[in-house]
């Protein structure tokens, strides 16, 4: 199920540490979240089609944290 970006990066500060492993990968908000937070992580997706929305939502979101 989706959900905000704001409700993963409240668990991550919440823990205070990494990695962060999300075993259903989805589309990358997880990730998404703990790059924003500065976290290692891990992701797993079994679709390529997932894999690869994650991916490139993973570097939009990276690029755009860069400027």
């Amino acid at each position: 199920a989706p959900f905000p970006v704001e409700l993963v990066s409240r668990c991550i500060e919440s823990v205070g540490e990494g990695p962060v492993l999300d075993p259903f990968i989805g589309s990358g908000t997880t990730a998404i979240a703990a790059e924003q937070a500065g976290v290692d992580w891990i992701g797993i997706e079994k679709s390529t089609e997932y894999a690869d929305m994650a991916d490139e939502r993973i570097n939009y979101a990276v690029m755009r944290g860069r400027k």
